[in-house]
Formats: structure tokens, sequence, C-alpha cells
């Protein structure tokens, strides 16, 4: 294997995965989990809205800031401050994480690996290189999926992009992992379903990419790459 550091984008390039945020359904799903465990709310019209404008406002806020070019937030901080609004206490990181993943289940209608991803993973690292997943992501959202597949197990490292302050295609979000491990860029390549995020934030950095396909359908890579190897 040419490069020593493979570097993975994690939605639409390892996993399979179909949400919708904003549906009638999603909000309306989540609400009877928080009504079944007790926390306050508004209608979902309401709360919909008050959350996409206070997620609005955050990310205008961060990007005025202009420590990074494409900067990230992190989600659990607005549901703390409407949730605590309808009068809810008590609301430690505990119970914040699981409500804003019940929110994710809530609005997910599909989820799974690619085929052949966990063969692939396996496969750099039994050619003794180092495998790691960038990802525009949202810890709360994406840790328990991580884990539902075991990637935490099958890759070096996993950085997302709520827990840094930028995304890609930034390259400080590049840059953070690349310098962790002390990378030699010439040996580092990006995976990743998105020419914007992805391939052109690879480019910034200076590494190699692999541009898997069109969003969310790289299904035959990982088989035939495995095959290739």
């Amino acid at each position: 294997m040419k490069y020593d550091n493979y570097i993975f984008d994690l939605y639409g390039t390892l996993i399979d995965v179909w949400t919708d945020e904003h549906a009638a359904q999603t909000w309306k799903k989540w609400l009877r989990v928080l009504d079944k465990k007790g926390i306050r709310h508004p209608d979902y019209i309401t709360f919909r809205r008050e959350f996409f404008d206070s997620d609005k406002r955050a990310r205008e806020a961060a990007l005025a800031e202009g420590k990074y070019e494409v900067p990230e937030i992190d989600v659990i901080p607005i549901y703390k401050e409407l949730l605590t609004k309808y009068g809810n206490k008590n609301l430690d990181e505990k119970i914040l994480n699981e409500l804003s993943y019940d929110f994710r289940v809530a609005s997910r209608k599909r989820i799974g690996l690619f085929p052949g991803v966990e063969e692939y993973l396996k496969l750099i690292h039994a050619n003794g290189k180092k495998a790691y997943i960038l990802s525009n992501a949202q810890a709360s959202y994406t840790w328990p999926e991580i884990q539902m597949f075991h990637l935490e197990k099958l890759t070096d490292d996993v950085l997302m992009s709520s827990d840094y302050k930028c995304m890609k295609p930034d390259k400080a979000f590049f840059d953070i992992l690349i310098e962790r491990y002390s990378m030699d860029r010439d040996k580092t390549i990006m995976h990743g379903d998105s020419g914007f995020s992805d391939i052109q934030g690879a480019e910034k950095a200076g590494i190699a990419s692999v541009h898997l396909a069109n969003e969310n359908h790289p299904s035959k890579y990982y088989i035939n790459a495995c095959k290739n190897q």
C-alpha cells in the first residue's frame, strides 16, 4: 500500500445513512420520547423553529468570530438553552447527550456500513498502516453510531468537527489531525464522497485524495479496493 496514513470521511463514505432533521415526523417522534422522560417542551412547530433559529445564530456568531475559515458549532448548548427555557432543571452533560442522540435516532431513516468497509480498514492495519476518521459531525449524534459499528476499534483516531470548532474543507481541521500524529503529507491520503468538503479540503491540506463517488454512493469502492491490494 502506497500511503502510510488513510483518512476517511464518515457519513456517505464509511456509513450509509439517511436522516431528515427538519421533517415534522422527526420532531413529533422526538417529542414523544421527551414526554416519556418527563422533559417539558413546546409544540413541535415552535420547538423546531426555535432550534434552527438558535443554530443559525450560533453559526453566524462563529463565522463572525473569524477564528476559522469554516467554523463549526456544538448543538448541545442549544439543546440546553431551549430545554432550560421550558422549565427543565438539572440537565447535566450525560442527559443532554442522551436527549440529543434521541433526536438523531428520531431523524434517522436508515443506517449501515457500506459493503467491504470493515475488511478494508482491517487490511490497512494488516499492512502496518494507520486509519483515521475526520468527520463533519456532532459528537452527541455520532459517537453512538461510531460504536454501533465498532469503528473506534477499526481506526486509530476519530475527530469530529463539533469537538474542534472547525470543519472540512477548512485546512485547520485537517492540520489538527495531521500535526497530532506528525504525518508525512506525501504519505497521507483522504477518502471521501464530497468533492467540496473532502477533496478540496485535502488539496488545501496538501495531501492526496480519493473521491469515492457522488454523495453517499461509494458502496462498491471498498470491495474493489480489497481485491486490488
